[in-house]
């Protein structure tokens, strides 16, 4: 049985199953063979647990707890006490919604040698896995942000940084990822993994970050 989304909600949530959008929780709505709608909170992919606010014309209720449930039956009627979903209730009921569950976004750093666009032995070994990923996902975008230490010029480090970025976007594309879904930037010595004074060369800071959604 599909869930059906409910009509008579004000919410601030990040992921509803129902189709309605707010911060960091996911709320689901009960199937459309039942006489009620019934309403539930539950964590995002992340743990994270948010709130909904469920109102209609004749009152409201606040979801605050993973498994608060409340029911309601019509625009006019007052939403149900809150009480607690059982979580066998909850995977048997919403089983299939909760399959098409997004994966949430994966984040790799990829590390260079020195004043060049070549990546160091450990991070080479690492395409792979971040192609994987991808895969994984059935990717909708990633974003690649280059980085550098902080030795040598600000135009150095921007150009250098690009390079690095467009050199993993190649990988990608070269390992059978669409690279229009690949967006590349440069943030030079600016943004670093590790606070140094300017001139220093920290190898942690020589860097491309992919962030694969």
């Amino acid at each position: 049985m599909a869930s059906t989304p409910v009509r008579y909600m004000r919410t601030r949530m990040n992921k509803v199953l129902s189709g309605l959008l707010s911060l960091s929780l996911v709320v689901l709505a009960m199937t459309a063979c039942s006489p009620n709608h019934a309403v539930i909170l539950v964590p995002d992919p992340d743990g994270q647990v948010g709130r909904a606010e469920i109102a209609t014309a004749g009152g409201t209720q606040l979801l605050e707890k993973t498994g608060d449930m409340t029911r309601i039956s019509g625009p006019s009627a007052p939403p149900s006490v809150v009480t607690t979903a059982d979580p066998g209730y909850i995977a048997a009921t919403f089983s299939e919604a909760l399959a098409v569950e997004p994966l949430p976004p994966e984040k790799f750093i990829l590390f260079f040698e020195t004043g060049s666009s070549a990546l160091t032995p450990d991070s080479r070994a690492s395409i792979a896995t971040i192609v994987a990923a991808c895969k994984r996902h059935g990717v909708t975008s990633i974003r690649i942000s280059g980085h550098t230490d902080a030795s040598g010029s600000v135009k150095l480090n921007e150009k250098l940084a690009q390079e690095r970025s467009a050199m993993v976007r190649e990988f990608l594309k070269q390992n059978g990822i669409n690279p229009e879904l690949i967006t590349v930037s440069s943030h030079g010595k600016g943004n670093p993994l590790v606070l140094t004074p300017d001139g220093v060369a920290e190898p942690r800071n020589r860097r491309v970050e992919i962030i694969v959604h």
